[in-house]
């Protein structure tokens, strides 16, 4: 699968590993939850062994291990192994039984009234996702090239996915939390296609010299590398990725027509208004400040401000009832307020506690913490409005109390979405990191350990199952102290604003 993103990265992964960028808490993350979807769905086939080896990467032992349970007439097994012609293939889970047309189809003999079903063996793999992706296919496909090839026919292989749809309403269901669809077809339609990449990729990593491959879009594509640390040295300080709003595509054409740099770039280009508003700033040296659409933007501000940043946490198997799969639960707020111009901010806060349904609280103290006048701000509206409406859903009795706050929010990053104020150290993005960064250098994340809105939500879900008294309280200090900086942050980069 490396192999058919790039065959560098294969042949990096398979000869210098240690080339490989460190694994970010966030992809961690989703390593771990998709570990913990994969035990859970094993249920859906229950009395099953685990082949899994005792030694992570003794792969062999996997292998004689299933065949040894298949010899004796297991017929559910978890973590299957199997190799052909190299290559390792360990299905989630392999079950032997009767295909429904065989019950269909079989006939009661006489004198017995359950004849005799030939059981079929049928693969499942399991994904933490709510669709079949297109990679997905390709994996399982590869699956059922290296299962079938190895002796064990398919009658059917399987994606389990999420079922976004579901409600929990008690003990999670599990036939109604998943989804089970047939990528057979699909399977067999690429077989061909999986033998010739096979191939291809033995000899891309027996080779004696690392393929040449340019950076490109393939790069992110359909995952981010992770040997870009490797790849991407070559491109220089100040590159053209730097320059926001523009399509990879376009910029790689760029690229490879020899401009890599933002100074390359010709005056008289046909890069739309906001890319060359970038462009010339870092050119000049000087921001870009347009005081009539700022005026305009602050005009629309009332005091008393509250300064407004959500935390939640999107678990993947639902928690509490009446939630969806990796729905938005609000955790965790911090409101800075300043009743005028002239007077100090003054901060309020809430945390839910660990292992009971936060919304109600959250909900309740915010209400408690606003006035009914007065502008709120955030940073990135569209996570705020969405939990607000869906706190209006399930609590429909403060559906009006929410209606006003959704009114009375202003979105902090319109002027930098817009470019009405772009400083040159804010590069491609205008997230308040960079923003922070450029204008307010002395406030910054980088010593905090809990830096980032996934950080804050992996550590909150990681809270739920924490029994050590004193890592508990070092989370919920981390937690206050991140989530007070984004709204502090934003009392600092308003009054900028206010200041032109």
């Amino acid at each position: 699968m490396r192999g058919l993103q790039c065959p560098k990265s294969l042949y990096l992964y398979k000869n210098f590993i240690q080339k490989r960028d460190p694994i970010s808490a966030e992809q961690k993350a989703i390593f771990s939850r998709g570990n913990n979807v994969g035990t859970i769905a094993q249920k859906l086939f229950p009395g099953g062994i685990n082949a899994t080896p005792q030694k992570h990467y003794d792969y062999i032992s996997a292998v004689n291990k299933t065949q040894q349970l298949i010899n004796e007439g297991v017929e559910i097994i978890y973590e299957a192994a199997f190799q052909f012609e190299q290559v390792l293939s360990i299905i989630d889970v392999l079950v032997k039984k009767p295909s429904k047309e065989a019950i269909e189809n079989t006939l009661p003999n006489e004198g017995n009234q359950n004849s005799k079903i030939q059981n079929q063996w049928f693969a499942y793999e399991v994904k933490s996702s709510t669709k079949i992706s297109q990679s997905y296919l390709l994996d399982a496909s590869l699956q059922y090239w290296v299962i079938t090839n190895s002796g064990i026919p398919l009658e059917d292989i399987s994606i389990i996915t999420i079922n976004n749809q579901y409600i929990k309403q008690g003990a999670i269901k599990l036939d109604d939390f998943f989804s089970i669809n047939s990528v057979k077809k699909e399977a067999l339609q690429n077989q061909l296609l999986v033998g010739e990449k096979v191939m291809l990729s033995k000899l891309v990593v027996e080779n004696l010299n690392m393929p040449e491959v340019n950076i490109g879009e393939h790069c992110f594509s359909p995952y981010n590398c992770d040997f870009m640390g490797t790849c991407w040295k070559k491109a220089p300080k100040n590159s053209i990725f730097e320059i926001m709003g523009i399509q990879k595509k376009d910029l790689f054409i760029l690229y490879n027509q020899g401009i890599k740099t933002i100074a390359e770039i010709p005056d008289n280009n046909l890069l739309d208004k906001n890319a060359n508003i970038h462009i010339q700033s870092f050119k000049n040296g000087t921001p870009r400040i347009d005081i009539a659409a700022i005026k305009t933007f602050i005009e629309k501000i009332e005091y008393p401000l509250y300064f407004m940043d959500f935390e939640s946490f999107m678990p993947a198997i639902p928690l509490y009832n009446e939630t969806k799969p990796y729905q938005h639960i609000p955790f965790q707020y911090s409101l800075h307020y300043k009743k005028s111009k002239e007077t100090r901010e003054e901060h309020f806060y809430f945390l839910a506690e660990q292992g009971s349904d936060p919304r109600k609280h959250f909900l309740e103290n915010l209400l408690n913490h606003i006035e009914n006048k007065g502008s709120i701000i955030v940073y990135d509206a569209l996570m705020e409005r969405n939990i607000l409406n869906s706190l209006k859903k399930q609590f429909p009795e403060h559906a009006a109390q929410i209606d006003l706050l959704l009114l009375r929010i202003v979105d902090l990053m319109i002027p930098f979405q817009n470019r009405s104020y772009y400083h040159p150290a804010m590069k491609n993005s205008h997230s308040i990191k960079n923003i922070l960064h450029a204008l307010i250098p002395t406030l910054s994340y980088t010593n905090l350990k809990i830096s980032s809105g996934s950080i804050a939500m992996i550590a909150f879900e990681a809270l739920q199952t924490e029994t050590d008294l004193f890592k508990i309280i070092e989370t919920k200090e981390n937690l206050l102290e991140y989530c007070k900086l984004d709204t502090l942050s934003m009392v600092k980069i308003y009054e900028i604003l206010e200041q032109q």
